[in-house]
Parts: structure tokens; C-alpha cells; sequence
């Protein structure tokens, strides 16, 4: 019989990188031991039709329960994760008029008329709609051990994941746009600017319990960013030559901690004490040209009980197989995921327009910038 509790624990261990029991074996050999126990399952063809239902209940509760969290990890910061049963909807509550309730307190004269306010709450509903993939498994390549369906359910997390943060990326990349987001809370030049930056920081922060935001961008868009450079006190006419008298601007120096991130790590991983958390960029296929993630935009969330975008996942994975006349076979996965952005007023986004140039930078979600005006 089937051990299906365990093998589902080494998927999600595998995917990990962790080990379920670590007197057992190392994490390191956790996807070698699932991959033998997928193929003592569905080696052949003909364990593959009596064992199938098995392998794929194994696979659909363990996506089940990685994909929400794995959401949660990277961007939980700003995000509500919620996860609903099938032809349900999650129901977020959004509170409304906390800045605008500071307004009224205020001085008032003794036995004075108090002008008041209320908070409001508002609910929205957000369902699901259907992402998938397939993994296609050649009959004869099955037969002869190249195709490897341990290899391809593995591929059909990691094409899910990234389809996820897909939804993600499209709801964020449409939220420039919108026509409730306040001037000042997006930034959209060519080239990098730190003080235009440091501007959004500061607006995102005020809405942040600590004080604080997080900066998210793509390696591209840090790559571009630098070493911060400091600029020294200005003597004399500005107007003047560099290097006669007291005259011109003195020569910006370099962020010292920048300096030592970058030959730690290549890039920067903090932006005048805010830090920057890097979104894992990857190609759409072997030719590494189209980006799974557009390189152009930054977005600068802050840290606390503010949480703008909502992520629901509504049933449970769906895995299945489809047979073709030559016998060859897909592995199917299906699930349906809704995203939404609530408001816009609380959290920033910097426009690199160079890093926008679909043709210089090919992405797969391109940044629609028709009507945008930008700043500089």
C-alpha cells in the first residue's frame, strides 16, 4: 500500500531543501530518496495505470500546501494569503479613513462642539480564476527510462510557482496606472534617482506600525540602482567650474556599506537603511532572452499591519493526464488563484523607463506605459 503521508512530506521536503527526518537522511539526498520511491510507484507504464490516482493525490496535497506558503515566505510583507475551498471566496476587510480620522483631533473650547468621525469597514470578495500547465511524457522515451516523471512533476511546481507570481506581478504592473494612486506615491524617470526614491520611502513609511518599508525589485532594477552616492556640502557659485577656487559641486562620494555589498554580493541589499529584497528573477525558456519578471519597476512597501495586495487560493490543486493516439501522455495541473490590489494610497512604485524598453529588455509582463508622464 501506498505510503502516501510520507512520499507527500518528501515532495514538500524536497522542495525545501530540508530533510523530514534527518536521522533518517540528509537533506541533500531528500530528492534522490523521491525520486527512487516515485519510480517504485510509476516506473514502468504499467505501474504508472495502476498506481497513477496514487501519485497524483501524493502531488496535489503536497502543491496544496506548499504553493500558500511559499506565497506567504516571499511576500507576505505585503500581502494577505488566504486559501478558501472550491467555488468559495475569500473575504478581506479593509479599513478606511484611519489618516483622514487624525484630522479631527484637534483643539476645542470648553463644553465645545466635537466634530467626529467614523472608520469605516469595508469587505471584498475575491475568488479564484484557473492557472495550469502540462508536462508532455513520450511513451517510448517512458518505456525506455528517459523521460523521468519525478523530473517533470517537479518542473510542474516550479512552472506554478512562477505562474502565481505571475498573477502577482499583472495586478502590481496595472496598479501604476490606477487613478487612485496619488502623485507622490510613484516615481517614473530613465535611469536611477536616489533622492526620488528616498522620497517614496518616506511616503510608504508613514504607513508602516515601525516606521519602516522594504524595497522590492528585480536584480535588474538593483543592478541599475548602484552605490548610493552622497553628496558633499557646495561652496561657492554653483555655476563655477569644478576645481578653481571654492567654486562648483564637490564629487559625490559612495554609501561605504554599499561598496562592501557589492563586492560581497554584487549588488546593493540596502538603500539608505532601508533594505531591498531581491525577486528571483528567471527566463521564459533555454534561450534566456524574455524575463519572467519585468525588470523596470521597483515597489516599496511598508512593514507592518499594511498589507495592499490580496492573494486567494480557492480548492486544491487539480492534477490529471491526457492520452494522446501515439500513447505519449501529459500530466496536467490546474488551479485557480485570484489576486487583488485594495488601495494604492500606502505604498510606492519607481518606473526605471530604460529598463521598460520591451526590445532592449524582453519580459513577459510587459509594463503598459501609454499615459504615463514621467517625472524627469
Amino acid at each position: 500500500m501506498t505510503d502516501i503521508k510520507g512520499m507527500k512530506e518528501l515532495v514538500v521536503h524536497s522542495f525545501y531543501g530540508t530533510s523530514p527526518d534527518p536521522t533518517e537522511f540528509a537533506a541533500k539526498d531528500v530528492k534522490s530518496t523521491l525520486s527512487e520511491k516515485i519510480h517504485e510507484l510509476a516506473g514502468t507504464y504499467d505501474l504508472y495505470r495502476r498506481n497513477k490516482y496514487d501519485l497524483f493525490t501524493i502531488m496535489e496535497e503536497a502543491y496544496t500546501e506548499i504553493l500558500p506558503k511559499q506565497v506567504e515566505q516571499f511576500i507576505g510583507t505585503f500581502a494577505d494569503v488566504k486559501t478558501v475551498p472550491l467555488n468559495q471566496k475569500a473575504v478581506f476587510v479593509v479599513n478606511t479613513g484611519r489618516r483622514r480620522a487624525k484630522q479631527f483631533i484637534t483643539a476645542v473650547a470648553l463644553s465645545g462642539v466635537y466634530e467626529s468621525f467614523r472608520l469605516d469597514k469595508n469587505t471584498f470578495e475575491l475568488g479564484g480564476r484557473a492557472i495550469g500547465g502540462a508536462a508532455y511524457i513520450d511513451f517510448e522515451r517512458y518505456l525506455c527510462g528517459d523521460e523521468d516523471i519525478a523530473e517533470s512533476t517537479n518542473i510542474l511546481l516550479e512552472g506554478l510557482t512562477e505562474a502565481v507570481y505571475g498573477e502577482i506581478q499583472k495586478a502590481l504592473l496595472a496598479a501604476v496606472k490606477a487613478d487612485n494612486r496619488p502623485a507622490k506615491n510613484k516615481y517614473i524617470t530613465a535611469g536611477f534617482d536616489g533622492d526620488a526614491m528616498a522620497s517614496l520611502i518616506a511616503v510608504a513609511s508613514t504607513y508602516s506600525t515601525s516606521g519602516s518599508a522594504v524595497i522590492y525589485a528585480t536584480p535588474e532594477f538593483v543592478a541599475a540602482m548602484g552605490p548610493d552616492q552622497i553628496g558633499m556640502p557646495v561652496f561657492g557659485n554653483p555655476n563655477q567650474s569644478v576645481g578653481t577656487g571654492y567654486g562648483g559641486y564637490a564629487t559625490p562620494i559612495y554609501n561605504p556599506t554599499n561598496i562592501a555589498e557589492i563586492a560581497q554580493y554584487g549588488r546593493i541589499k540596502t538603500f539608505r537603511g532601508t533594505p531591498i529584497v531581491e525577486i528571483p528573477q528567471s527566463y521564459t525558456d533555454e534561450t534566456n532572452e524574455t524575463t519572467i519578471f519585468n525588470p523596470s519597476t521597483a515597489y516599496i512597501f511598508p512593514v507592518g499591519d499594511t498589507k495592499p495586495v490580496k492573494v486567494v487560493f480557492e480548492g486544491n490543486t487539480q492534477l490529471d493526464d491526457w492520452q494522446h493516439r501515439d500513447r505519449s501522455f501529459e500530466i496536467e495541473v490546474y488551479q485557480r488563484v485570484g489576486v487583488a490590489i485594495l488601495t494604492n494610497y500606502d505604498w510606492c512604485v519607481y518606473v526605471n523607463t530604460t529598463l521598460a524598453n520591451p526590445v532592449t529588455y524582453p519580459t513577459k509582463y510587459v509594463l503598459d506605459t501609454t499615459g504615463l508622464t514621467p517625472n524627469a
